[in-house]
């Protein structure tokens, strides 16, 4: 049952169907810990991440959403690997988030926005 939330969810936002708009000062500072807890898996040094969360879409009364944005974060040389694009995407149930998709593609934000698939 929980993978069907999911899916649909994830299908949701993909259409970005019945989406609102929210500004990166309005994430909620749960939701942005859901994205670092789910990016520790990704980075290679997490706790040296510096994110913007620059396009933020929520789904209905705020029950799933997706965010676009930039992680500066160290690799594992131990240098900053520059501004990377990423984006998440979330549920929201009984007060709780969980952030079921991470990613970072390897290309820019500015790309992202003009191909308009990921972050519209």
């Amino acid at each position: 049952m929980k993978n069907a939330i999911r899916i649909a969810a994830l299908s949701l936002l993909l259409a970005g169907s019945a989406a609102s708009n929210a500004t990166a000062d309005q994430i909620d500072p749960a939701l942005e810990q859901a994205i670092r807890q789910r990016a520790a898996s990704v980075l290679n040094d997490p706790y040296s991440a510096v994110f913007t969360f620059d396009i933020v879409r929520v789904m209905g009364d705020n029950e799933a959403g997706k965010i676009c944005g930039t992680v500066n974060a160290k690799n594992g040389f131990g240098a900053y690997t520059g501004k990377q694009f990423f984006f998440a995407g979330y549920l929201h149930q009984g007060g709780v988030y969980e952030v079921f998709a991470f990613n970072v593609p390897g290309y820019s934000l500015e790309l992202a926005i003009a191909n308009g698939r990921i972050c519209d």
